[in-house]
């Protein structure tokens, strides 16, 4: 190779490296959106899809579980100052969209998924204020909230609008299959009163027509009383409760030993948020949960 030749293979060579974009030739995405917790994360994911410059990430650890009373870190307060939207569910699950995430990030749009669900108030045994926050619990609640992410989703990026309508449609197809299980399952339930461990399952329970007559957890993270277990026992029995649902984030001896007192079997449901971050995680732990709900209740 002569010098000539040599020289402009090494100017190729140097423009090629000059017009590589920042951050080791990976373009900045053009919309950053962050969620609040895993099963929004899930519902938001499945939405986006491999959108284009779409970048979504997910504030709390998937294994933190429902960020009751939770206060913003200053990690966190990084991460949505770095956001042009924070996806959460709302309906007074995250208390921190407030002030404090004005004060990280005055620019964010926050998107509350669950503002179209028909809340359910709080009744004397609810101990998270006027409404119960626990909407995702409910396919036919995930399907509104999806909705609801969609939409937040394409006026904040027109160009992927047609490509996050494919991708929600394909998501609700599934959620509806999944809700239109546990319709069909709830029709042969022989038994509709149950309790759980918290007040996590109520919009599940409206969706079936069950009956939560009891809670063995009525504030999240303090255990019960020896007096308000004995009265969870009569409640049990009086009401000839089918089953006591555990948590799986939760020590299963407490549901144990009311169950075996109380003379009734023990199972577990999963609120979905803990878990894996995979696009099937939700229909995957919800199917669990029917699987439980049809042992105890079904015949």
């Amino acid at each position: 190779m002569n010098l000539s030749a040599f020289l402009r293979r090494i100017a190729l060579v140097l423009l090629a490296v000059f017009l590589l974009p920042a951050g080791n030739g990976i373009a900045a995405p053009n919309l950053r959106v962050l969620t609040s917790f895993l099963p929004i994360y899930l519902f938001t994911k499945n939405v986006v899809g491999n959108a284009p410059g779409v970048q979504v990430d997910m504030m709390l650890p998937a294994s933190l579980g429902c960020p009751h009373d939770y206060s913003l870190t200053p990690a966190d307060m990084k991460k949505i100052a770095a956001a042009d939207l924070f996806v959460v569910n709302g309906l007074g699950m995250e208390e921190f969209i407030g002030a404090p995430v004005r004060k990280a990030n005055p620019k964010v749009v926050v998107i509350e998924s669950g503002a179209g669900v028909v809340p359910i108030r709080a009744t004397s045994r609810d101990g998270h204020g006027e409404v119960n926050p626990h909407s995702w619990v409910s396919p036919k609640n995930a399907i509104l909230q999806v909705r609801a992410i969609e939409k937040a989703l394409s006026a904040a990026s027109p160009g992927n609008k047609a490509r996050f309508r494919t991708n929600a449609d394909g998501y609700v197809k599934r959620l509806e299959a999944l809700a239109a299980e546990f319709d069909a399952a709830s029709k042969r339930f022989r038994n509709r009163n149950i309790v759980t461990f918290h007040n996590v399952f109520d919009y599940l329970a409206r969706d079936l027509g069950l009956a939560v007559v009891g809670e063995i957890e009525t504030v999240p993270g303090q255990e019960p009383s020896a007096g308000e277990i004995r009265k969870l026992i009569g409640v049990i029995r009086t009401n000839r409760a089918a089953a006591v649902f555990g948590e799986p984030q939760y020590p299963e001896k407490l549901a144990a030993m009311i169950g075996r007192e109380a003379g009734v079997p023990v199972r577990v449901l999963d609120p979905v948020a803990t878990g894996p971050t995979a696009p099937t995680t939700y229909e995957d732990v919800m199917r669990g949960n029917l699987r439980a709900l049809r042992e105890a209740l079904g015949r």
